[in-house]
């Protein structure tokens, strides 16, 4: 996968799917995850959809530059997905989030709303207030450092159990061929660490919200014991013409089940931006 250094020097890992002259998406991923979490069968149907999708690695995480020093925050993310774009030439895009990802894509249309396109903001939400499992993220941040890559896959198993859908069917193959993928490209808790640490220092978002003038798709499941559906529903309040969707029994994940829909959903608002 290559790797391109943006405006401001940070090195990020990438690579991309679809027609380059299709209209520019790029997926932001959540804490600690990498790339390969956008699961290729994914991508090529976003892509198959209309798009050129980008999928990056954030700092600190997978094949990125880390970052072993710390002190940056969700602006310093957001910079350095404006960085990329700017170094594919690929701005404005469509900025489709997931998690952290898309606390990061909130604060890139907020700081950079010229390279923006649309949003699609998936599970997320605008301040550390909408965390409800604050626990189960405690947990998730103390579990011990895997010694092999079979340890490496079943903490990965334990560190995804909170996030699975209560109406829809855990995937595990696939969770444990991507816990596996992870431990082969780059195992480094440490980053997920400081990434995390980038999220609670971050300032609560709500009410800039107001400003965002872009096409906005807010996707949410009411099962997702991460991150309220509440806050869903807050950045629908304040995002002036939101759609916002609740998928029953959904988790903090993307059923397979449910492809199809979502990515009709951001084709939608994509479509808004025209």
């Amino acid at each position: 996968m290559p790797i391109v250094t943006t405006p401001t020097g940070v090195r990020l890992c990438y690579d991309t799917f679809g027609d380059p002259d299709s209209p520019p998406l790029l997926l932001i991923q959540g804490l600690g995850a990498h790339l390969l979490g956008w699961r290729h069968e994914l991508c090529q149907h976003i892509a198959d959809a209309g798009f050129h999708v980008v999928r990056f690695d954030n700092r600190d995480v997978g094949l990125s530059q880390k970052f072993p020093q710390g002190g940056y925050d969700l602006t310093d993310l957001a910079a350095d997905a404006h960085g990329l774009l700017a170094a594919l030439d690929l701005a404005p895009a469509h900025v489709v989030g997931q998690s952290m990802g898309g606390m990061i894509a909130q604060q890139l249309a907020l700081d950079h709303p010229e390279a923006v396109r649309s949003l699609a903001l998936l599970y997320t939400s605008p301040s550390t207030a909408y965390f409800a499992g604050a626990d189960l993220v405690d947990d998730r941040m103390a579990m011990p450092r895997a010694q092999t890559r079979e340890e490496a896959v079943e903490l990965y198993l334990r560190n995804e159990e909170p996030c699975l859908s209560t109406g829809y069917p855990a995937d595990l193959d696939w969770l444990r061929e991507l816990g596996g993928l992870m431990w082969d490209r780059d195992y480094d808790p440490d980053g997920i660490v400081r990434q995390f640490e980038a999220i609670i220092e971050a300032k609560d978002r709500t009410e800039a919200l107001r400003d965002v003038a872009l096409p906005t798709a807010i996707l949410h499941g009411d099962g997702d014991r991460l991150i309220s559906a509440s806050a869903s529903k807050a950045m629908h309040e304040e995002i002036p013409g939101s759609t916002l969707t609740i998928f029953p029994g959904m988790g903090h994940e993307l059923p397979r089940a449910l492809w199809s829909e979502i990515i009709a959903l951001i084709a939608a608002n994509a479509g808004r931006a025209a």
